[in-house]
């Protein structure tokens, strides 16, 4: 089933991948074979920058529960207004620049330039952002969740992609449509001049500056927060620029959740045998329950690298399968499911302890059924 499925996604990726070949042949027959990868790996870089921001969207403020709710967000949202605007249309002088090139009037080049300049400072901004994620303080990530790197590789293409149209267009120096007439005079006059210069895209390159601090003026006088360009990643938690720690996390739930939840059957079935405590919480406790925790026991202390890397996969998905189980026909069906695998790890158990029972029973401080709270 694995299997099939890791082919099925190989085969959609591939389908995709030549879709997007003949698509950019027919739009730009010119375009050589490294700009048609490019391309390509553009977009599937955008596809896994999109899933991973959206596991990453918590703000800084926000506790979380790491099993089920997003990481933190490398930007503050409330101000990445200009971030993303000037993302957005960096994208698209991209692509007119991509395929029009030089049939466009000099003037609507050298803004296209800007952008696109201004958006490669963006990207480089956000790759030094991104460049650290510090999940130590977050059990479930403590060792990273790899976010850095999936979310680099998008801004990285970009940026590449973007200076190889600016060194291309450097190349081939100024070829200017300036038979384009405005009927300001004014207008007209600026365009025979940039119509004329000996390159272009070198003198757009050099107009980045100013237009950048126009933009922060027009900040000052819209009474808008200039620090909104730096609050846009200093506003966060976890990441390179962030200047806040995270509260800590909700993790209460952590557990053997399919014993827990089968614990709460008909009690002729499941046979619960007191009341536990978990995380400072009180639980309805079987033995079922305390089997699978002692095994826990054995593993964390046989190999704590193998027990990480099952506990992380059974908080991943363990915790959705139980919130399914939510009656007692199925609560009785899970119990009854798990029973080849509680015999299983009481004869591991019985195997490596010289007093099993011992082990067992002294898991999760038992009390009784009817316990004084």
């Amino acid at each position: 089933m694995i299997i099939f499925l890791i082919i099925s996604k190989i085969l959609i990726i591939l389908g995709v991948s030549v879709g997007i070949w003949i698509l950019i042949t027919k739009l730009k027959s010119n375009a050589n074979n490294l700009e048609k990868t490019f391309v390509i790996l553009l977009i599937f870089s955008l596809i896994t920058f999109v899933i991973t921001l959206l596991n990453h969207s918590t703000p800084y403020f926000k506790d979380i529960d790491p099993f089920v709710e997003p990481c933190y967000s490398p930007i503050s949202y409330k101000d990445s207004f200009w971030l993303i605007a000037i993302h957005l249309l960096s994208v698209i002088s991209l692509v007119v620049i991509y395929f029009k090139e030089y049939k466009l009037p000099p003037l609507q080049i050298s803004a296209f330039i800007i952008l696109l300049c201004l958006g490669i400072l963006v990207n480089l901004q956000f790759l030094y952002q991104v460049s650290s994620h510090d999940t130590s303080r977050i059990h479930l990530w403590s060792d990273g969740d790899n976010a850095d790197l999936f979310m680099s590789i998008y801004p990285l293409i970009l940026t590449i992609s973007s200076i190889g149209i600016l060194i291309k267009m450097i190349k081939n120096k100024s070829k200017v449509d300036s038979k384009k007439i405005y009927k300001n005079k004014q207008l007209n006059w600026l365009n025979g001049k940039l119509a004329n210069a000996q390159n272009l895209p070198l003198l757009s390159i050099l107009l980045t500056a100013p237009i950048l601090l126009l933009i922060i003026v027009i900040l000052i006088l819209f009474g808008q927060d200039v620090e909104s360009l730096s609050k846009v990643y200093s506003e966060t938690a976890t990441w390179k620029l962030s200047r806040h720690l995270h509260p800590p996390t909700v993790d209460d739930r952590h557990g053997h959740y399919l014993c827990t939840v089968a614990a709460q059957g008909n009690p002729k079935i499941v046979k619960p045998i007191g009341v536990g405590f978990r995380n400072g919480n009180l639980i309805l406790v079987n033995r079922q329950l305390q089997i699978a925790n002692a095994f826990e026991y054995l593993i964390e202390n046989f190999n704590p690298k193998i027990h990480k890397v099952i506990r992380h996969n059974y908080d991943k998905y363990g915790i959705n399968l139980a919130k399914r189980i939510n009656n007692e026909k199925l609560s009785n069906l899970t119990y009854i499911l798990m029973k080849p695998i509680e015999w299983i790890f009481l004869i591991i158990l019985y195997s490596f302890y010289i007093k099993p029972e011992e082990i067992i029973n002294n898991q999760y401080n038992l009390c009784g059924l009817s316990p004084k709270v």
